[in-house]
């Protein structure tokens, strides 16, 4: 089973992309538009490339929870709809996770900090030597657990 786990973001989107718990390719979609909606444009159309390119089952994303911008949470939620939006076009599953279901998947602490996440990520994608954003770091997380959780169910 293949995921590509999503972490929207408007300044950058994390992407990561597993398959049997083998990292397939991660990365941050960074957008050099100023226009917001031109932005989302080009966000969803480097999702859709990673898909065609990558012919994922599912797409992982994290639930909205928290913002402490309200703007912020505003623009983020835009985004992720047009995501969501651009996933269900390509003929996507898609699954959500909340933050304490991805840190308890993966770290087996449901308050587990990013540092101990990003430590997981590293050591079972062993990513010791190549750099990564939070973005594709979470990113990877959504997608790992959503491939556990997944194939407990199957």
């Amino acid at each position: 089973m293949k995921v590509i786990g999503i972490d929207p973001g408007i300044t950058a989107t994390g992407y990561g992309i597993v398959e049997d718990e083998r990292c397939v390719c991660t990365g941050t979609i960074r957008s050099k538009k100023n226009n917001i909606h031109e932005k989302f444009i080009e966000i969803c159309t480097k999702i859709k490339e990673l898909i065609k390119e990558n012919k994922p089952d599912f797409a992982a994303l994290e639930k909205v929870f928290y913002h402490k911008n309200i703007q912020s949470l505003i623009r983020s939620s835009e985004l992720r709809g047009a995501i969501i939006i651009t996933l269900l076009q390509e003929k996507i599953k898609i699954v959500e996770y909340t933050p304490t279901q991805i840190k308890l998947t993966t770290t087996g602490n449901g308050r587990a900090s990013k540092a101990q996440v990003r430590y997981f990520v590293e050591r079972v994608f062993m990513f010791e030597k190549k750099k990564m954003s939070n973005h594709a770091t979470d990113a990877l997380s959504i997608a790992y657990t959503a491939l556990r959780r997944m194939s407990r169910k199957l």
